[in-house]
């Protein structure tokens, strides 16, 4: 076998055991109290992005990131509600509308910001503005999963997870095997342009297929309206991709960690969930009942 046919290989066996753990878990969370199972869990990923964001910037004066205060304050203000909603004065996302969960996502930010930003004073303005587009490229998004699974509930995380998925698989896989040209050759020199087009025909077929399978409300456009679904979110899935990859090459490092062998880490793992979950919550307010 050949390093490049092993080499996927290992990264096909490593996704596919860390996709089947995440169906089992997801698969357990049920109801109104499937939130408290998979809260936690989106916690510790959100806080294992945030330190291999730390670790991709500027190395603070002090022991503590100032990413790590923001990923702090943004789980308080999204998981907290879900195990003490008398706590906090808004019920989201123990219960709420995409509208509101839009506005608490946008709260959610500009929270994780200002106190990132406080934080990052001592070390100048270079690093408080690479500590506050890192803290919020990573903390809102994997919290925005919360507020999906109260809105859309289990099957409307599936449908995310693979829409964003699927074609992040496709497009690996085409782009290994008839790629050519790379669109992106200085900021993801594997991306190929026959990959990018894979990826985007696999989400759209994948969004078509969610849709009739009852993961997802059926869209107000009908089939129109599952193609527009697959191909933004397919199309924020690769942006997700394409910013981890900016940040990646602005820090000089091949994988975000070292977590999950040759899938990498946290961020190589979610990249493309970080873009594609707010997308689903503005899709949801757009097209579907």
């Amino acid at each position: 076998m050949s390093p490049r046919a092993a080499k996927i290989l290992k990264r096909t066996l490593v996704g596919g055991s860390l996709a089947t753990a995440l169906g089992l878990l997801i698969a357990q969370a049920e109801g109104p109290e499937g939130i408290r199972i998979l809260a936690p869990v989106l916690a510790l990923f959100t806080l294992g992005g945030a330190i291999e964001a730390a670790r991709m910037g500027p190395r603070p004066p002090v022991s503590f990131p100032p990413i790590f205060l923001g990923a702090l304050a943004g789980i308080v203000l999204v998981v907290g509600p879900v195990y003490c909603p008398d706590c906090f004065s808004s019920c989201w996302p123990v219960d709420c509308s995409p509208p509101s969960a839009l506005l608490m996502l946008g709260l959610c930010a500009g929270l994780v910001a200002v106190i990132t930003a406080l934080a990052s004073l001592p070390q100048g303005v270079a690093a408080l503005r690479a500590n506050c587009l890192r803290t919020l490229w990573v903390v809102p998004p994997l919290l925005a999963l919360v507020g999906i699974f109260s809105e859309l509930g289990r099957s409307g995380l599936i449908a995310l997870i693979v829409l964003s998925k699927v074609g992040d698989v496709a497009g690996y896989y085409v782009g290994s095997a008839i790629g050519k040209r790379h669109p992106f050759p200085r900021l993801s020199p594997g991306k190929t342009w026959a990959g990018c087009v894979g990826s985007l025909l696999a989400g759209i077929i994948a969004s078509v297929f969610c849709i009739r399978g009852g993961l997802l409300p059926e869209p107000h456009l009908g089939l129109l309206g599952a193609v527009l679904i697959g191909a933004l979110l397919n199309l924020a899935s690769q942006a997700g991709d394409l910013l981890e990859s900016a940040f990646k090459r602005h820090a000089g490092v091949k994988d975000s960690g070292l977590l999950f062998g040759p899938s990498g880490g946290v961020l190589d793992l979610v990249d493309s969930l970080l873009l594609s979950a707010p997308a689903l919550l503005l899709v949801q307010l757009l097209l579907l009942p």
